[in-house]
């Protein structure tokens, strides 16, 4: 016969028709199916015969036209799109009879894209009533609807049906052939944070769209494909009453995949890790970091050939590392996933880049600032040389070196990085990117660090706009900025207005990073001062102690100025002895992580003279004070937080009015 089938549809289920005759006529036949008798013992070939779809559902014919007529009696299966609107269709059913008189009825076949088989409902019914001519039996059904067939499944039922082939032999040899073909990747977040929930999905399946079409020549892995169709089909609500009135938001959405795409994809474990990193990427994203780390923790092992999947696991489990502030253990992850990604074509493509710029930004966090700026170069090198594709990852390096260069104090070679990177970032995505707002806040820190406490106050207050609005109030980027602005509005003694801007950032910043992390020491240190500067020393106490602890443990450099903030309320509180033994454990810790910082070396020297003048050695005291004062001042004006309680503790010696 001419045909291999007739594909019979409403012309409001075009779309859908045009999707099956595109996958029916394009797909190729696995090898090892190839030459055996198929359906009208015509031996089976590399391709299915053409597919007939020719028809055009407004015709004012008063019957089918012969074109059509002799379409049908040329085609050896019928395929019937089934949903209310074909159900409605006379053409529709007439085709249906046309073909059951050529005495063909057991070779039609169908597929469902909406409404219900055999619906209470007439509006939703979707089987033409002619598939029910003679009291003949529901016909074989592939299923689109949401939560049903994939489309790949249901292409390969049909094709099976079309070849008269058993279906699962049809997929198992499929799934085989197709494996063995260099497994592209076609899923995973880009590099920079994404807008919103929905936003990150959709960022998501722009990426593999891209991969796929990168990756054409080489027919794109049943791996990415089963991916695809269950990402989209996470967006499908079955039934309409689970909403109950309201929006389904992106979260909802990510939990329902969550739940689901293990048992979903049990049988194929590169396609469930596949989907399982997508939505630990997404996660982070939304800054929901420890539902992120989780779904990393469950993608398990995989096989040995899954080589890139297994180089974008180890890469995606170095990130969570790292944003747990387990820097030591990212940078090895890191380094890990660099060695997989060069040993993969695919991985060395995609992931290299991206794996180097983590090994730099986890080198930066310990202070290896050279073996940091080797990993980002060879970053930018790479990405460089793939022109304008490689523009946004070439932002990220950059911006991961500035930040290097920023940690090393060379604030000279940071800004022009930053200035290019933001550059490219604007270009590409807009003044609201997630990543302009980084580097907003970097550029914030320099200024402050530089002594412009205005100017950071006012970067600092433009990243929380983009922050807030992109990313939500909630997510840890945003209590990073609160907590940047709090402390600037402790240093000039705004405590009533820094307090509850940092008392929400240590909550958010809490939930997802953990009490552990040792962001954590700065944030408690900061509400501890507010909450100290409106006379709430006992909570401020607690606080300290808190940010101290947790210092301690992963060697943050908060450590010393806490232990002389305990060191201040100690003495104040008649606590010398306790005190003076804080003020000698910061000393020397203090030398080490604050060589080059001399005003910090005289502040415990301020607040030595405290204690000598509570413990009542006032004459020593004010010796200490006056030799200590004018490198405390050569850092801080009279009107900030440490040049008003140096003011005050003068004042205090001198008999003026009481230490405050």
């Amino acid at each position: 016969m001419g045909y291999s089938a007739f594909i019979s549809y409403n012309h409001k289920d075009e779309a859908h028709a045009r999707w099956l005759h595109r996958a029916l006529e394009t797909y190729r036949i696995p090898r090892h199916l190839r030459d055996r008798p198929g359906r009208d013992t015509d031996a089976v070939g590399q391709r299915l015969k053409p597919v007939f779809r020719d028809r055009d559902e407004v015709t004012p014919a008063a019957d089918l036209g012969q074109v059509v007529r002799n379409a049908l009696e040329a085609s050896s299966t019928l395929i019937v799109i089934c949903s209310p609107h074909g159900a409605r269709s006379k053409w529709v059913n007439a085709e249906i009879r046309q073909f059951t008189a050529l005495g063909r009825r057991d070779r039609i076949f169908c597929i469902i894209v909406d409404g219900d088989p055999l619906s209470a409902d007439p509006a939703y019914e979707c089987f033409p009533a002619a598939l029910f001519d003679d009291g003949a039996p529901e016909p074989l059904c592939a299923d689109i609807r949401p939560q049903r067939d994939t489309r790949d499944d249901a292409r390969l039922k049909l094709i099976a049906s079309v070849l008269g082939l058993g279906y699962d032999e049809l997929r198992r040899r499929d799934h085989a052939r197709r494996l063995r073909r260099l497994t592209a990747i076609a899923v995973g977040a880009s590099a920079g944070l994404l807008l919103t929930g929905a936003l990150a999905v959709t960022a998501y399946l722009a990426r593999n769209e891209a991969v796929r079409q990168r990756d054409i020549a080489r027919e794109r892995s049943v791996t990415a494909e089963r991916t695809v169709d269950f990402v989209k089909g996470m967006f499908a609500v079955s039934d309409p009453s689970e909403a109950r009135g309201s929006s389904i938001t992106a979260r909802e959405i990510l939990d329902r995949g969550a739940g689901s795409y293990s048992e979903a994809l049990r049988e194929e474990p590169v396609a469930r890790a596949e989907i399982g990193l997508t939505l630990a990427e997404v996660y982070a994203a939304l800054g929901l970091y420890r539902e992120s780390e989780r779904l990393l923790g469950a993608s398990g092992d995989l096989p040995a050939d899954a080589r890139t999947v297994r180089a974008r696991q180890a890469l995606l489990r170095a990130e969570s590392l790292f944003r747990l502030g387990e820097y030591e253990s990212a940078a090895g992850g890191f380094a890990k996933s660099v060695d997989m990604a060069r040993a993969d074509d695919i991985a060395r493509e995609t992931l290299l880049s991206r794996a180097l710029v983590g090994l730099g930004q986890s080198r930066s966090a310990v202070d290896d600032f050279g073996g940091a700026q080797t990993a980002l170069e060879e970053a930018i090198t790479i990405e460089e040389a793939r022109g304008p594709a490689g523009q946004r990852d070439l932002a990220f390096a950059l911006e991961a070196l500035a930040q290097n260069a920023f940690y090393a104090a060379d604030y000279a070679r940071a800004v022009p990085l930053l200035e290019r990177a933001n550059a490219l970032r604007l270009a590409q995505e807009g003044e609201n990117s997630p990543s302009v707002s980084d580097n907003l806040g970097t550029l914030a820190s320099i200024a402050y660090m530089q002594g412009r406490g205005a100017e950071a106050e006012a970067l600092f207050r433009s990243r929380l706009a983009i922050d807030e609005k992109v990313l939500g109030p909630e997510h840890p980027d945003v209590a990073t900025t609160l907590n940047n602005i709090g402390r600037i509005l402790v240093e000039r003694r705004a405590f009533a207005e820094a307090e509850p801007l940092l008392d929400r950032a240590v909550t958010n910043a809490m939930r997802e990073r953990g009490a552990e992390h040792d962001d954590m020491a700065f944030m408690l240190s900061n509400l501890a001062l507010a909450r100290q500067g409106i006379g709430r020393t006992e909570d401020a106490e607690a606080l300290f102690r808190q940010a101290a602890d947790i210092a301690q443990t992963r060697a943050h450099r908060t450590l010393a100025p806490t232990w002389v903030e305990l060191a201040s309320i100690a003495c104040s509180s008649k606590r010398v002895q306790e005190g003076e033994g804080l003020l000698t454990r910061a000393r020397a810790q203090m030398q080490a992580d604050y060589p080059d910082d001399t005003w910090r070396m005289a502040w415990i020297d301020v607040i030595s003279a405290q204690c000598l003048h509570d413990g009542g050695q006032s004459a020593a005291a004010r010796e200490l004070l006056q030799a200590a004062a004018p490198q405390v001042l050569q850092r801080w004006g009279t009107g900030t937080l440490f040049g008003a309680r140096l003011d005050a503790l003068e004042r205090e010696l001198s008999g003026k009015t009481p230490a405050g």
